[in-house]
Protein backbone atom coordinates (compact mmCIF):
# COMPACT_ATOMS: atom_id res chain seq x y z
CA UNK A 1 0.00 0.00 0.00
CA UNK A 2 1.47 3.52 -0.96
CA UNK A 3 2.17 5.56 1.99
CA UNK A 4 0.77 9.19 1.84
CA UNK A 5 2.75 12.01 2.16
CA UNK A 6 1.33 14.22 4.55
CA UNK A 7 1.00 17.95 3.32
CA UNK A 8 2.56 20.82 4.84
CA UNK A 9 -0.90 22.97 4.50
CA UNK A 10 -4.93 21.73 4.81
CA UNK A 11 -6.92 24.54 3.17
CA UNK A 12 -10.52 23.77 4.87
CA UNK A 13 -13.20 25.48 2.28
CA UNK A 14 -17.04 25.57 3.28
CA UNK A 15 -19.14 25.06 0.18
CA UNK A 16 -22.54 26.14 0.14
CA UNK A 17 -24.42 27.45 -2.65
CA UNK A 18 -21.56 29.72 -3.98
CA UNK A 19 -21.41 28.22 -7.69
CA UNK A 20 -20.53 31.78 -8.88
CA UNK A 21 -17.38 32.18 -6.79
CA UNK A 22 -16.15 28.41 -6.27
CA UNK A 23 -13.85 28.53 -9.42
CA UNK A 24 -12.00 31.55 -8.62
CA UNK A 25 -11.81 30.82 -5.00
CA UNK A 26 -10.47 27.38 -5.57
CA UNK A 27 -8.59 27.79 -8.60
CA UNK A 28 -6.78 30.20 -6.26
CA UNK A 29 -5.52 27.43 -4.03
CA UNK A 30 -4.67 25.33 -6.50
CA UNK A 31 -2.46 27.88 -8.21
CA UNK A 32 -0.51 27.67 -5.47
CA UNK A 33 3.22 26.41 -5.20
CA UNK A 34 2.99 24.43 -2.40
CA UNK A 35 2.42 21.25 -0.12
CA UNK A 36 -1.22 21.24 0.37
CA UNK A 37 -4.55 19.47 0.56
CA UNK A 38 -7.65 21.36 -0.41
CA UNK A 39 -10.64 20.23 1.50
CA UNK A 40 -14.28 21.43 -0.14
CA UNK A 41 -17.10 20.85 2.54
CA UNK A 42 -20.27 20.60 0.23
CA UNK A 43 -22.80 21.31 3.01
CA UNK A 44 -25.62 20.45 1.37
CA UNK A 45 -25.48 22.62 -1.63
CA UNK A 46 -28.26 22.64 -3.66
CA UNK A 47 -27.10 24.36 -6.72
CA UNK A 48 -23.78 23.43 -8.71
CA UNK A 49 -21.46 22.93 -6.11
CA UNK A 50 -21.62 19.64 -5.49
CA UNK A 51 -20.53 18.48 -8.80
CA UNK A 52 -17.99 21.07 -9.46
CA UNK A 53 -16.76 19.95 -6.15
CA UNK A 54 -16.33 16.30 -7.53
CA UNK A 55 -14.97 17.83 -10.47
CA UNK A 56 -11.95 19.83 -8.89
CA UNK A 57 -11.38 16.69 -7.36
CA UNK A 58 -10.76 14.53 -10.68
CA UNK A 59 -8.78 16.78 -11.97
CA UNK A 60 -6.29 17.46 -8.90
CA UNK A 61 -5.47 15.01 -6.17
CA UNK A 62 -4.66 17.60 -3.67
CA UNK A 63 -8.55 18.27 -3.89
CA UNK A 64 -10.46 16.38 -1.28
CA UNK A 65 -14.26 16.82 -1.10
CA UNK A 66 -16.50 15.92 1.59
CA UNK A 67 -20.78 16.01 1.02
CA UNK A 68 -22.74 16.24 4.22
CA UNK A 69 -26.48 17.67 5.31
CA UNK A 70 -26.31 20.80 5.85
CA UNK A 71 -24.92 21.96 9.51
CA UNK A 72 -23.68 25.30 8.70
CA UNK A 73 -20.29 27.30 8.35
CA UNK A 74 -18.89 26.06 11.90
CA UNK A 75 -20.10 22.36 11.02
CA UNK A 76 -18.25 22.34 8.09
CA UNK A 77 -15.04 23.51 9.24
CA UNK A 78 -15.41 21.41 12.30
CA UNK A 79 -15.39 18.45 9.27
CA UNK A 80 -13.10 19.77 7.58
CA UNK A 81 -10.72 20.36 10.65
CA UNK A 82 -11.35 16.81 11.78
CA UNK A 83 -10.45 15.55 7.83
CA UNK A 84 -7.23 17.45 7.99
CA UNK A 85 -3.82 16.24 7.22
CA UNK A 86 -1.28 18.55 7.05
CA UNK A 87 1.42 20.16 9.36
CA UNK A 88 -0.93 23.44 9.54
CA UNK A 89 -4.69 24.46 8.89
CA UNK A 90 -6.04 27.67 6.78
CA UNK A 91 -9.28 28.34 6.43
CA UNK A 92 -10.71 29.93 3.46
CA UNK A 93 -14.43 31.22 2.45
CA UNK A 94 -15.84 30.21 -1.09
CA UNK A 95 -16.78 33.44 -2.22
CA UNK A 96 -13.34 34.61 -1.00
CA UNK A 97 -10.00 33.75 -2.64
CA UNK A 98 -5.96 33.76 -2.20
CA UNK A 99 -3.93 36.17 -4.32
CA UNK A 100 -1.21 34.60 -6.73
CA UNK A 101 1.73 33.00 -4.85
CA UNK A 102 0.04 33.35 -1.36
CA UNK A 103 1.75 30.80 0.13
CA UNK A 104 5.13 31.13 -1.33
CA UNK A 105 5.10 34.22 0.30
CA UNK A 106 3.85 32.79 3.57
CA UNK A 107 6.37 30.39 4.07
CA UNK A 108 8.83 32.51 3.96
CA UNK A 109 7.15 35.18 6.35
CA UNK A 110 7.16 32.12 8.62
CA UNK A 111 10.83 31.40 8.09
CA UNK A 112 11.64 34.48 9.06
CA UNK A 113 10.26 33.81 12.36
CA UNK A 114 9.77 29.85 13.17
CA UNK A 115 8.37 28.42 16.11
CA UNK A 116 5.24 29.83 16.77
CA UNK A 117 1.93 27.66 16.75
CA UNK A 118 0.10 30.45 15.17
CA UNK A 119 0.46 33.21 12.27
CA UNK A 120 -1.59 35.98 11.81
CA UNK A 121 -1.65 37.64 8.15
CA UNK A 122 -3.05 40.58 6.20
CA UNK A 123 -5.98 40.89 3.93
CA UNK A 124 -7.41 43.34 1.24
CA UNK A 125 -10.88 43.85 0.43
CA UNK A 126 -12.94 43.70 -2.93
CA UNK A 127 -16.14 45.79 -3.29
CA UNK A 128 -18.24 43.95 -5.72
CA UNK A 129 -20.03 47.39 -6.34
CA UNK A 130 -16.67 49.14 -7.53
CA UNK A 131 -14.53 46.13 -8.54
CA UNK A 132 -11.65 48.52 -6.21
CA UNK A 133 -9.79 46.06 -3.74
CA UNK A 134 -8.40 47.96 -1.13
CA UNK A 135 -6.95 47.13 2.73
CA UNK A 136 -9.40 47.40 5.21
CA UNK A 137 -9.36 50.76 7.13
CA UNK A 138 -10.03 50.01 10.57
CA UNK A 139 -7.47 47.10 10.50
CA UNK A 140 -4.23 48.21 12.08
CA UNK A 141 -1.83 44.92 12.25
CA UNK A 142 1.57 45.59 13.36
CA UNK A 143 4.43 42.65 12.07
CA UNK A 144 6.10 40.57 14.08
CA UNK A 145 6.29 38.53 17.44
CA UNK A 146 4.39 39.55 19.91
CA UNK A 147 3.75 37.05 23.82
CA UNK A 148 1.71 38.36 26.84
CA UNK A 149 0.52 36.36 29.72
CA UNK A 150 -2.56 38.73 29.69
CA UNK A 151 -5.38 37.18 27.77
CA UNK A 152 -6.93 40.97 27.69
CA UNK A 153 -3.84 42.09 25.48
CA UNK A 154 -3.60 38.98 23.49
CA UNK A 155 -7.67 39.51 22.72
CA UNK A 156 -7.08 43.10 21.32
CA UNK A 157 -4.10 42.72 19.42
CA UNK A 158 -5.75 39.99 17.67
CA UNK A 159 -8.73 41.93 17.18
CA UNK A 160 -7.06 44.91 15.88
CA UNK A 161 -5.39 42.92 13.02
CA UNK A 162 -8.21 41.65 11.39
CA UNK A 163 -11.40 41.31 14.18
CA UNK A 164 -12.83 37.68 14.28
CA UNK A 165 -12.14 36.17 10.81
CA UNK A 166 -10.36 33.10 10.99
CA UNK A 167 -9.59 33.04 7.31
CA UNK A 168 -6.46 35.28 8.07
CA UNK A 169 -4.47 32.78 10.35
CA UNK A 170 -2.49 29.80 10.09
CA UNK A 171 -2.81 27.67 12.60
CA UNK A 172 -0.87 24.61 13.76
CA UNK A 173 -2.69 21.45 13.71
CA UNK A 174 -1.21 19.67 16.82
CA UNK A 175 -1.42 22.67 18.74
CA UNK A 176 -5.72 22.99 18.06
CA UNK A 177 -6.08 19.07 18.81
CA UNK A 178 -3.83 19.13 21.94
CA UNK A 179 -5.99 21.86 23.74
CA UNK A 180 -9.25 20.55 22.17
CA UNK A 181 -9.81 24.14 20.04
CA UNK A 182 -13.00 23.83 17.80
CA UNK A 183 -15.79 25.41 16.45
CA UNK A 184 -18.97 25.41 18.20
CA UNK A 185 -21.80 23.75 16.15
CA UNK A 186 -25.02 25.28 17.67
CA UNK A 187 -23.32 28.81 16.70
CA UNK A 188 -24.89 29.37 12.92
CA UNK A 189 -23.64 33.07 12.91
CA UNK A 190 -20.46 34.93 14.34
CA UNK A 191 -18.79 31.19 14.71
CA UNK A 192 -15.28 32.94 14.21
CA UNK A 193 -15.99 34.70 17.55
CA UNK A 194 -16.01 31.69 20.24
CA UNK A 195 -13.41 29.80 18.06
CA UNK A 196 -10.76 32.53 18.35
CA UNK A 197 -12.04 33.55 21.88
CA UNK A 198 -10.99 29.74 22.89
CA UNK A 199 -7.99 30.07 20.81
CA UNK A 200 -6.51 33.03 22.75
CA UNK A 201 -6.93 31.03 25.78
CA UNK A 202 -3.67 29.03 24.60
CA UNK A 203 -2.31 30.86 22.09
CA UNK A 204 0.07 33.40 24.28
CA UNK A 205 2.71 33.74 21.76
CA UNK A 206 1.92 34.33 17.68
CA UNK A 207 3.33 36.53 15.27
CA UNK A 208 1.97 38.72 12.72
CA UNK A 209 2.96 38.84 9.66
CA UNK A 210 2.93 40.94 5.98
CA UNK A 211 1.66 38.59 3.77
CA UNK A 212 -1.79 39.03 2.60
CA UNK A 213 -3.44 35.74 3.10
CA UNK A 214 -6.88 36.44 1.34
CA UNK A 215 -9.21 38.91 -0.98
CA UNK A 216 -12.29 39.14 1.12
CA UNK A 217 -15.55 40.03 -0.70
CA UNK A 218 -17.40 42.54 1.15
CA UNK A 219 -21.05 43.01 1.01
CA UNK A 220 -21.95 40.12 -0.70
CA UNK A 221 -25.10 40.31 -1.27
CA UNK A 222 -26.93 37.05 0.07
CA UNK A 223 -23.93 36.56 2.67
CA UNK A 224 -24.93 36.16 6.33
CA UNK A 225 -22.90 39.31 7.60
CA UNK A 226 -25.96 40.88 5.17
CA UNK A 227 -28.78 39.36 6.56
CA UNK A 228 -30.26 41.08 10.24
CA UNK A 229 -32.28 38.07 11.66
CA UNK A 230 -33.02 36.06 14.45
CA UNK A 231 -29.62 34.00 13.83
CA UNK A 232 -28.03 36.48 15.20
CA UNK A 233 -28.73 36.34 18.43
CA UNK A 234 -28.57 32.60 18.21
CA UNK A 235 -24.81 32.53 17.51
CA UNK A 236 -24.44 35.33 20.62
CA UNK A 237 -26.27 33.42 23.05
CA UNK A 238 -24.63 29.63 21.52
CA UNK A 239 -21.43 31.28 22.66
CA UNK A 240 -22.49 32.88 25.73
CA UNK A 241 -23.76 29.04 26.90
CA UNK A 242 -20.55 27.70 26.01
CA UNK A 243 -18.32 29.99 27.71
CA UNK A 244 -20.88 30.51 30.70
CA UNK A 245 -20.91 26.42 31.53
CA UNK A 246 -16.81 27.20 31.00
CA UNK A 247 -17.07 29.50 34.40
CA UNK A 248 -15.14 27.60 36.85
CA UNK A 249 -12.14 26.77 34.14
CA UNK A 250 -11.81 30.75 33.44
CA UNK A 251 -9.51 33.26 35.41
CA UNK A 252 -11.26 36.43 36.18
CA UNK A 253 -9.80 38.52 33.77
CA UNK A 254 -10.95 35.80 30.84
CA UNK A 255 -14.60 36.08 32.14
CA UNK A 256 -14.51 40.11 32.10
CA UNK A 257 -12.87 40.22 28.39
CA UNK A 258 -14.87 37.27 26.91
CA UNK A 259 -18.36 38.28 28.16
CA UNK A 260 -17.48 42.08 27.34
CA UNK A 261 -16.58 41.05 23.99
CA UNK A 262 -19.86 38.96 23.67
CA UNK A 263 -21.58 42.40 24.75
CA UNK A 264 -20.18 44.29 22.11
CA UNK A 265 -20.91 41.70 19.30
CA UNK A 266 -24.56 42.24 21.01
CA UNK A 267 -25.12 45.72 21.14
CA UNK A 268 -24.94 46.22 17.19
CA UNK A 269 -27.30 43.56 16.32
CA UNK A 270 -29.85 45.37 18.91
CA UNK A 271 -29.47 48.41 16.89
CA UNK A 272 -29.81 46.81 13.85
CA UNK A 273 -33.04 44.33 14.65
CA UNK A 274 -35.27 48.13 15.73
CA UNK A 275 -34.60 48.85 12.22
CA UNK A 276 -36.02 45.48 11.15
CA UNK A 277 -40.14 44.38 10.87
CA UNK A 278 -42.31 43.78 13.09
CA UNK A 279 -42.31 39.85 12.80
CA UNK A 280 -38.07 39.84 13.05
CA UNK A 281 -38.44 42.28 15.86
CA UNK A 282 -40.59 39.83 17.58
CA UNK A 283 -38.70 36.79 16.78
CA UNK A 284 -35.77 38.36 17.94
CA UNK A 285 -37.22 39.71 21.42
CA UNK A 286 -36.90 36.01 23.36
CA UNK A 287 -33.69 35.62 22.76
CA UNK A 288 -32.82 39.43 23.38
CA UNK A 289 -34.33 38.49 26.68
CA UNK A 290 -32.28 35.39 27.36
CA UNK A 291 -28.95 37.39 26.79
CA UNK A 292 -29.91 39.17 29.64
CA UNK A 293 -26.83 38.82 31.43
CA UNK A 294 -25.07 40.74 28.52
CA UNK A 295 -27.40 44.03 29.12
CA UNK A 296 -24.92 45.71 31.06
CA UNK A 297 -21.84 44.74 29.96
CA UNK A 298 -19.58 46.15 26.69
CA UNK A 299 -18.73 49.90 25.96
CA UNK A 300 -20.66 49.88 22.95
CA UNK A 301 -23.38 52.18 24.86
CA UNK A 302 -20.51 54.53 26.30
CA UNK A 303 -20.49 57.69 25.76
CA UNK A 304 -23.85 57.99 23.70
CA UNK A 305 -26.78 59.35 25.67
CA UNK A 306 -29.16 58.09 23.50
CA UNK A 307 -28.11 54.47 23.51
CA UNK A 308 -27.62 54.95 27.46
CA UNK A 309 -30.94 55.53 27.51
CA UNK A 310 -32.21 52.73 25.18
CA UNK A 311 -30.21 50.29 28.02
CA UNK A 312 -32.13 51.65 30.51
CA UNK A 313 -35.16 51.05 28.57
CA UNK A 314 -34.25 47.42 27.85
CA UNK A 315 -33.80 46.77 31.73
CA UNK A 316 -36.61 48.49 32.63
CA UNK A 317 -39.55 47.46 30.28
CA UNK A 318 -37.77 44.43 28.41
CA UNK A 319 -36.87 43.95 24.35
CA UNK A 320 -40.05 44.07 22.93
CA UNK A 321 -40.86 47.47 24.21
CA UNK A 322 -36.94 49.11 23.66
CA UNK A 323 -37.02 47.32 19.88
CA UNK A 324 -40.69 48.55 18.93
CA UNK A 325 -39.28 52.20 20.70
CA UNK A 326 -35.83 52.06 18.83
CA UNK A 327 -37.67 51.35 15.24
CA UNK A 328 -40.04 54.65 15.93
CA UNK A 329 -36.58 56.89 16.48
CA UNK A 330 -35.26 54.44 13.39
CA UNK A 331 -37.93 56.25 11.06
CA UNK A 332 -38.06 59.92 12.39
CA UNK A 333 -34.13 60.05 12.11
CA UNK A 334 -34.93 58.80 7.78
Amino acid sequence: MEQQIQPKFSVIVPVYNVAAYLSQCVGSVLSQRASLECILVDDGSTDQSPAMCDAFAECDARVRVIHQDNRGLAGARITGMNAARGEWLLFLDSDDYWPEAMLEHLEADMQKDPGFDLYIGRYLELDESTGSIAPPSEVHLVPGAFQSESYAERVRRFYDSAHWSVWKLVLRREFASAHGIQFLQPVIYAEDMPFDLELLRHARRMCFVETVMVIYRANRRGSLMNVNTPRHFQGILASYRHFDALRSTLSPEEKAEIFARLANSFWPDVRGASAQSKAVRRACAPLILQLKPLWKLGSQCRGRLDWSLYRIVLCVFGPRTALALGSIVQKRKK
